[in-house]
């Protein structure tokens, strides 16, 4: 038995199109030693070849990745702080699983959610059966490995399902509503379609000004419910 390293981080929280996606990756602290000696650092400081490699050897690595998607509809409904949490958890019952005959204590590296760190210490606890223990600072993806490894997997993901959707819909830039691109993509699209696509989030505030008829105000649940609950819908 040996232990285990886990990070956590996520892409997409911002946009005003696609899923927020939210990645775990676990492994040995010897392998997070030798993926930041190939580069491994946070995914905002480089550029889309670079992570795409960086990503692959992660992968070469036998590094346990998991990515939980969070998709436009979820993020109308529900706190954001709130989703990333449920999706954590999510993350981290599956590595449990997965590493539970393997690891003689876990750490768990998380870039700070505000007001969560206490239930999720708590249920960190619950979840490992091995001794668990938590990181979890602002700007984490630039001071630990997991974490950083975690931005990669997560933001490489995230812009792979974007190429897709730029394929079939067109091009709509960067996702981000500051962006030109953006805007003029969704005004193009609202006068000449009725419906809004599924993969743009319609609690944002910027479509009262874009596409006023597409915008809804956030509707958060009446209870608590499962992320699982939430994609059921």
């Amino acid at each position: 038995m040996s232990s285990y390293f886990i990070g956590v981080d996520e892409a997409g929280r911002g946009p005003l199109i696609g899923d927020m996606v939210v990645a775990g990756v676990a492994a040995s602290p010897g392998v997070f030693e030798r993926l930041a000696l190939l580069g491994v650092r946070d995914s905002k400081l480089l550029k889309p070849d670079e992570r795409l490699r960086l990503y692959k050897a992660i992968i070469s690595e036998n590094a346990i990745s998991v990515v939980v998607y969070i998709p436009p509809h979820m993020l109308d409904q529900e706190n954001l702080n709130t989703l990333e949490e449920l999706a954590i958890l999510r993350i981290l019952k599956t590595i449990a699983r997965l590493i539970k005959e393997r690891a003689s204590e876990v750490h768990v590296f998380i870039d700070e959610i505000k007001g969560k760190r206490e239930s999720i210490e708590r249920k960190l606890r619950e979840i490992f059966e091995s001794p668990a223990y938590l990181r979890m600072e602002p700007r984490a993806d630039t001071k630990y490995p997991p974490v950083a490894a975690a931005s990669i997997v997560a933001k490489t993901v995230r812009d792979l399902n974007l190429v897709v959707l730029r394929r079939v819909f067109g091009d709509f830039g960067s996702g981000y509503s500051v962006d030109p691109a953006t805007r003029n993509w969704v005004l193009e699209y609202y006068y000449s379609q009725t419906t809004p696509p599924l993969f743009i989030r319609r609690s944002w505030r910027v479509l009262r000004e874009l596409a006023p008829l597409w915008y809804v105000a956030k509707k958060r649940v009446k209870r608590n419910k499962s992320l699982l609950e939430f994609t059921r819908k």
